[in-house]
């Protein structure tokens, strides 16, 4: 296995440490700058239901982002270095954007933006009962079942109240009535905004792998001295990769934000000011 002083990246693999730093860098500035648009966009009232939304998925992206932030370390020979853990993360934010988009950025009628709600909910029920029946949930009790029965009319109803979800084919429709499926296909959205499909997919697909531990997370980690908790060349540059592409991910986001939470940013600066005024250590 090696120490971490054993592993550090040496002279000649100057580039990746320098590659890696400035996406840290750059990734570092992005979630410190979302941080400051969330908090002002707290306890702000929600116009419409994708303003709701928007500050659900945005904190989400936030918090996760902070998280990543957490797992990439700053180039010394004490730190730990777990790649895997970083690309699995990435990639929950890059996928919390797909929905942030979907449900809340996509310029849409107004008749669709609601279907998508009603697929999101419909896809939310359908996993929850998937949930419990994994544990042998059969026989819940009656006053349980009498409530499920309503939700599930009621969304069934909501359903058939949408013109946009009943135009669809007849398959279609029962495949988002059971709530089977994610209510999108991620090429389709991924299409209707401004990012690269490619790009998208290769990184994606590359951070999939390590999220759910592939062959090629692990293929090669001897030869190439990666994944052993120290700092190294290959994982600096994938390190590198995911916060680059993690950062775009983020400025993107913010960048929403800001357009349906106007002044965010001015009241969340305002608001860490008086945070940091309020702070033991600081002056009176």
């Amino acid at each position: 296995m090696g120490t971490a002083s054993e592993g550090m990246v040496q002279d000649h693999d100057v580039d990746f440490k320098e590659l890696y730093v400035a996406a840290r860098r750059s990734f570092v500035a992005g979630v410190a700058f979302s941080d400051t648009v969330s908090r002002g966009c707290g306890q702000l009232p929600s116009a419409t239901g994708q303003h709701y939304w928007a500050s659900v998925l945005f904190t989400r992206i936030v918090v996760t982002s902070k998280s990543v932030q957490l797992l990439a370390p700053e180039i010394r020979p004490s730190a730990h270095w777990d790649f895997s853990a970083l690309a699995s993360l990435v990639r929950n934010v890059a996928e919390c954007y797909l929905y942030f988009f979907f449900l809340c950025v996509d310029d849409v009628p107004e008749v669709e933006r609601e279907a998508r709600i009603i697929m999101l909910d419909l896809h939310d029920d359908g996993s929850r009962s998937r949930l419990f029946a994994e544990i042998g949930e059969q026989d819940p009790e009656p006053e349980k079942t009498a409530q499920r029965k309503v939700v599930r009319e009621s969304l069934e109803a909501r359903f058939r109240a949408n013109a946009w979800l009943m135009a669809l084919p007849e398959k279609r429709q029962r495949e988002l009535l059971r709530g089977d499926k994610t209510p999108f296909v991620q090429d389709d959205v991924i299409d209707r905004t401004d990012l690269d499909r490619k790009q998208f997919r290769f990184i994606y697909r590359f951070l999939s792998a390590h999220t759910h531990s592939g062959p090629l997370a692990f293929y090669r980690m001897a030869e190439h001295g990666r994944g052993m908790g120290f700092s190294n060349p290959n994982d600096a540059m994938y390190a590198a990769w995911a916060l680059e592409f993690g950062a775009g991910i983020i400025e993107r986001a913010t960048g929403a934000m800001l357009e349906m939470f106007p002044g965010a940013e001015q009241r969340g600066r305002k608001l860490r000011s008086a945070e940091i005024r309020r702070s033991p250590g600081s002056r009176r």
